[in-house]
């Protein structure tokens, strides 16, 4: 039987008030719990940004960009883990379109 994967995009905002350590090791944190799944991931720091309008009082945010590999039971298991975080401000989680890829 063969498994399909789907390329997975997804965007959170970190706490503007965390150092860049704290950002980085948020940002491994993620990666590393996503590769322990078996997926593979490709992560772009943004910076921290100005918001267009205010996040639990905040007018600025550290963007993260992260596509990976994975099905959408992966995806439930990491939206659930990120919802839990409370420095994690806002995600956002999109299927990117004809990707899917067949593994044996």
């Amino acid at each position: 039987m063969k498994k399909e994967i789907e390329l997975y995009e997804v965007v959170y905002l970190i706490n503007p008030s965390f150092t860049q350590q704290e950002v980085e090791d948020k940002v491994n944190y993620y990666q590393d719990f996503l590769t322990s799944k078996g997926s593979q991931v490709m992560i772009q720091n943004r910076g921290k940004r100005s918001l267009s309008y205010p996040i639990k009082g905040f007018q600025t945010a550290n963007y993260i960009q992260m596509f990976y590999l994975g099905n959408g039971e992966l995806v439930n298991i990491f939206n659930k883990e990120v919802k839990r975080d409370t420095s994690i401000l806002r995600t956002l989680t999109t299927k990117l379109e004809d990707t899917a890829v067949a593994i044996p």
